[in-house]
Order: structure tokens, then C-alpha cells, then sequence
């Protein structure tokens, strides 16, 4: 009787076994949060990236803080940019044809919530929009000095001297380089300004453009280059006796902007590489930042470079004038026509003029109504049809002005 007792109950039984089975169930699942995660990390961490982003972008969207002057229209985009563009930081202003200039940001330098926010004094890349910079320092003297400087031959300014390996070099005058019509095409042949881990001939040994073919005669058609701008600045520095980085910061108050290059002050911005497969956040030691300087190499904050362009205003009103109309062009497509560095497009019955920069990770746009209302947007992701993401802007912005 007393064996009997002492012998667990069928229930006690079941209940110690289902017990067990929980835990073993408790421990599955456990090793399956921990386990599944980094498998798939480990077979495409940007996969990962992908499935997490959403949070990232809506608290980057819930932390967008605006200047109280800032128009409705300003909030709604800028709060739409990380869910809408995969840009989890993000700087926005917008400067009206009367000088007026009011914007937005939002976003974490890295990772939300414990890192620092983005300010209106954060550095970000400017990409291309370093062109809009260099541009204005190398047309910014009086209208005689510019014009002839503008007009003479790049060969003649570079002392190169012939044989050439395309007759055609001949043909190139400064104001080619400029407005992309000197017959460097990046889509048809190398640019020699970004092939990775290999140093660009220009700006240190421009005689090799003695030996650089040119895909088609100079000021025949537009093609958005690299080079030109490059060329451009060495040849500058040759006519006038002083560097661009010489005139930029000393005559037109470059850093008092919060403007810099990528070589000496790159940005602290975690920048958004989800949508990339072979560059991450590593690919700035593969190029040469310095050759890059007048071209893509240049940073600062939106609200910088907007006062920036808006003290030199008259200026983009040159790059309008240097319109070519002997060039036929479609300004219904991308980077078809150009007015000096803004490309020209038409969309609908508006005309605008912009210019775009885009490097790995991140997406920066300038945008200019024909009544001189402008925006400069930087961003810190990109999404995988870049055109797209300008487009978006530019929508926004021709349905709140026109």
C-alpha cells in the first residue's frame, strides 16, 4: 500500500512530459531567433537590411523637425523621404525667388535613436551637386574676363601641344567643359575619373588627354562628363595663376557655408547601402577623392550650399544664358540638354533646370523653377531606380508651385 503511494499519478506524469516539451519547444524556438537571423545574414546581410528598414524609416520620418517658417508642402516631403526613397537621413530647404529660405531635416547620423541626430549643420556628400560649386567659382569674375576665359581653346590652356590622338581636341574651348558638350561620353566610353583603385590622369598629368580619344565633336551634343569639370579646374588654375580651392575660399567664402571636400571632411552620415550588392560604405578608399574635388568630391550641409547659390543667384543666371541653341536636344528626357552645369528639362508645361548627385548610398538633387524658386536636397540612401527618386522630388516640387 505504501509503494503504492509513492508512485506519481498518471496526471503528475503528463504533466512533467508536457513540461518537457515546452521547454524543448522554448529551446527550438529560441535557437531559431538567434540562428535564422544570422543565417540570413550570413547568405544576404542586405536581404536583412531590407526586412528591418521599415522601422528605421518611420522613426526617421516621426523625428523630422522643420524651421517654423517652413511652407506645408516642405514638411510633407521631407517626412516622406525615408519610407518613400530609403533615405533614413535627410536634409531639405527650399529658398523662394525673393531670397526667403526655410527647411526640414530628420534622421540619425547612425543608428536611431542612440546615435546623434541630423541637424541643419550636419555634413553630408554633395555628390554631383559639387559641380553647381565649382561652376560658380570658376565663373565668377567680371563678364569681359569670363567671356574670353570661357572661349579659349583647352589645349591652348593646358599647353599641350600637338599630335593628337583625336584631331578633334583641338576643337575644345572651356565653355565645352562646362556645359558637358566638350565629346567626353561616360556611356560610351571609360570614365577615367572613377575606375576603381586607379588613379585619374587628371588633374596631375593632363597631357595624357593628348591621347584620350573623344567620342564626338565638341559642341555637336550634350553628354553629361566627369572629366570636363576636372579639366576645367586645371585649366583655371593655368589661365588666372590661382587654384579653384583658392578662389572658392578666399574670394567667395567657401567654408563659412560649411562647405569642404570629401578628402580633408567627409560626412559622419551612416549612409544606406540596402540596395547594393558589390559597394558598401567602404567604397571611398577605391577612388581618389582629391582628382574628384570639382567633379563629385565636396561636402556640407543643404542649408549651407542654399545660401551658398543664393548670394551668387546671378550666377545661375549665366548658366541659363550659356543655352546653346544650335544643339538639338529633348528636354523631355534625363541629361539630355544642359545650360551650363543645371541640365534642362521640361515636364509638362513647366521648365525647370537641376542638377543631380547620386554616389553609392546616397541621392542629392538642386531644382530651379523658371522664377528662380529653388531646392537643394541631400539624402543618405538611394533606392535601386535612382531617376526615380529625383522624379519624385520634382513632382512634389512642380505640384506645390505650379
Amino acid at each position: 500500500m505504501n509503494a503504492e503511494k509513492k508512485r506519481p499519478s498518471g496526471r503528475f506524469i503528463f504533466l512533467i512530459e508536457e513540461m518537457s516539451r515546452l521547454r524543448v519547444a522554448a529551446y527550438a524556438l529560441l535557437m531559431a531567433l538567434i540562428l535564422l537571423p544570422w543565417l540570413a545574414w550570413e547568405k544576404d546581410g542586405n536581404m536583412v537590411r531590407r526586412w528591418l528598414y521599415p522601422v528605421r524609416g518611420h522613426l526617421a520620418a516621426w523625428s523630422t523637425d522643420c524651421d517654423v517658417q517652413t511652407a506645408p508642402w516642405i514638411k510633407e516631403l521631407t517626412r516622406k523621404l525615408p519610407t518613400r526613397l530609403d533615405s533614413p537621413a535627410n536634409q531639405l530647404v527650399f529658398v523662394d525667388s525673393k531670397g526667403q529660405q526655410a527647411g526640414c531635416v530628420n534622421g540619425w547620423q547612425g543608428l536611431p535613436l542612440i546615435s546623434d541626430r541630423v541637424t541643419a549643420d550636419t555634413r553630408f556628400r554633395l555628390a554631383s551637386l559639387s559641380k553647381l560649386v565649382s561652376f560658380m567659382g570658376m565663373t565668377h569674375d567680371d563678364a569681359r574676363v569670363r567671356s574670353a576665359w570661357l572661349d579659349s581653346p583647352l589645349v591652348q590652356a593646358l599647353s599641350i601641344s600637338p599630335p593628337f590622338k583625336d584631331k578633334r581636341i583641338s576643337q575644345i574651348r572651356i565653355r565645352h567643359l562646362l556645359n558637358h558638350t566638350a565629346g567626353f561620353d561616360r556611356l560610351r566610353a571609360e570614365d577615367p575619373m572613377v575606375v576603381r583603385n586607379k588613379k585619374p590622369w587628371c588633374p596631375e598629368d593632363v597631357g595624357q588627354l593628348a591621347q584620350t580619344p573623344l567620342q564626338f565633336m565638341p559642341g555637336e551634343r550634350y553628354a553629361y562628363a566627369n572629366l570636363g569639370y576636372c579639366l576645367a579646374s586645371v585649366a583655371y588654375e593655368r589661365r588666372f595663376g590661382r587654384s579653384l580651392w583658392d578662389v572658392l575660399e578666399r574670394d567667395m567664402r567657401f567654408s563659412q557655408y560649411g562647405l569642404d571636400y570629401m578628402d580633408r571632411a567627409d560626412s559622419p552620415v551612416d549612409y544606406n547601402f540596402m540596395h547594393h550588392e558589390f559597394y558598401g560604405p567602404d567604397f571611398v578608399r577605391y577612388f581618389d577623392w582629391t582628382a574628384l574635388r570639382a567633379s563629385m568630391g565636396m561636402t556640407g550641409n543643404a542649408q549651407g550650399l542654399a545660401r551658398f547659390v543664393a548670394d551668387n543667384r546671378s550666377l545661375l543666371a549665366f548658366a541659363r544664358e550659356m543655352r546653346d541653341d544650335a544643339i538639338r536636344c529633348d528636354e523631355t528626357k534625363p541629361e539630355s540638354c544642359q545650360d551650363g552645369f543645371l541640365e534642362r528639362r521640361r515636364v509638362g508645361n513647366a521648365q525647370i533646370w537641376l542638377q543631380r548627385g547620386y554616389l553609392y548610398g546616397m541621392s542629392a538633387l538642386f531644382l530651379m523653377d523658371d522664377a528662380g524658386n529653388f531646392l537643394v536636397w541631400l539624402g543618405a540612401g538611394d533606392i535601386k531606380s535612382p531617376l526615380l527618386a529625383f522624379e519624385y522630388v520634382e513632382a512634389a516640387f512642380l505640384d506645390a508651385l505650379h
